[in-house]
């Protein structure tokens, strides 16, 4: 099994699981008894539909695909941003969108050049470190207009019952193999809706959100206050 020890080398080694996943992703889900859930895509869709993206949407960890390419039906534009090759190599392919641009990038060293009507990421949040989660929202708030909005799904605090969590370093890590046998540990945090709604205030966010079928989390919100 591969793990990091802290924070760096756990993101690391969450980058190249992906890398390796990605022509697998959504496809032929590893044989396993814990891991995540999956969201049926007429659930993706219904999600996206909600939202009602328009203008100029920018999605992080856009993965290979599964979001994207509802968003580019309504969109203007879609700038889609992952540290994974490969999954935006399959991303190009899959989507195959003329107003989708993609850019390679680790997203806690990233910064936008410009803001967006609406940032979106689904299933990332649960990856963020905890220490890293305050940066992360900043990251967030740059690319985000001031009259725009962020809207994020994942897994909520549901999900951990069906996991193997455990704590190293300050780093909630969990394992996921490979179709080839090979395991590695990826950061994974379970939020409780109403706990990430009070943190998220506290950061300057105004966010509702809710669960979404069993085990899923959907929300939308807007910044309270004008970017520094």
């Amino acid at each position: 099994m591969e793990h990091g020890s802290d924070v760096e080398d756990a993101l690391r080694t969450q980058r190249r699981y992906y890398d390796l996943y990605a022509p697998h992703y959504l496809r032929a889900m590893p044989a396993h008894d814990v891991g995540p859930a999956v969201l049926e895509l007429p659930d993706a869709t219904a999600v996206v539909e909600e939202i009602r993206p328009s203008g100029a949407v920018l999605e992080l960890a856009c993965g290979s695909g599964v979001f994207t390419e509802r968003l580019a039906r309504r969109a203007e534009t879609v700038t889609a941003v992952d540290a994974s090759d490969a999954m935006l190599t399959r991303n190009r392919t899959e989507v195959a969108r003329s107003n989708v641009g993609y850019v390679q990038a680790d997203l806690f060293a990233w910064r936008p050049d410009r803001t967006y009507d609406l940032v979106f990421f689904g299933f990332w949040l649960s990856h963020v470190p905890p220490a890293r989660f305050d940066a992360f929202w900043a990251l967030v708030r740059s690319c985000v207009a001031d009259d725009g909005r962020i809207a994020f799904v994942d897994e909520d605090d549901l999900g951990a019952h069906r996991d193997d969590v455990r704590v190293v370093d300050g780093v909630p890590l969990a394992p996921r193999p490979l179709p080839d046998g090979r395991t590695f540990d990826i950061v994974k945090l379970y939020w409780h809706p109403d706990d990430l709604t009070a943190r998220l205030a506290g950061l300057g966010w105004q966010f509702d959100i809710r669960r979404l079928g069993n085990g899923f989390m959907y929300g939308i919100g807007t910044p309270t206050g004008p970017s520094a």
